[in-house]
């Protein structure tokens, strides 16, 4: 049994070896979360790179460096406003026709939204918004 879990998830890290866009998709839609209030604040910044990091497929398949930066770059996005914004949605359409990419990113979306133990109405609206643009019913996932 352990055995077939291996193989599973190492079967999932080779799908994912080179995927920036599943990456980036699941970067941004981190970002968009931390960034729903108006201002991403240094905790959130930690939370999301933790929640991201903390994909141990993405892990085995990017390392740390490839991630951070990623995750920089989105949350850069992310201070952009409305321009920033919708580039981030952007990358969400790379990946939406794939039901396990879609999925990983929206559940990392949500676990930065509960990061701090609530999710607000602004992360709340957010959260539909990056569900609705990946085909995904958030109350599926609640």
């Amino acid at each position: 049994m352990l055995k077939m879990l291996k193989e599973r998830m190492a079967g999932g890290a080779n799908r994912l070896q080179g995927r920036t866009d599943l990456l980036e998709s699941v970067c941004a839609s981190a970002a968009l979360v931390a960034a729903a209030d108006g201002s991403v604040d240094d905790s959130e910044i930690e939370a999301t790179i933790k929640a991201v990091t903390a994909n141990e497929a993405l892990n085995t398949a990017f390392d740390a460096r490839q991630i951070e930066g990623c995750m920089q770059r989105m949350l850069d996005r992310a201070g952009g406003g409305r321009v920033g914004q919708m580039n981030l949605m952007k990358e969400l359409d790379d990946i939406a026709g794939n039901t396990d990419d879609a999925e990983m990113t929206f559940l990392t979306a949500l676990d930065i939204a509960d990061a701090d133990g609530e999710v607000d109405a602004s992360e709340k609206a957010m959260i539909d918004k990056i569900g609705k643009r990946l085909g995904l019913n958030p109350s599926n996932y609640l």
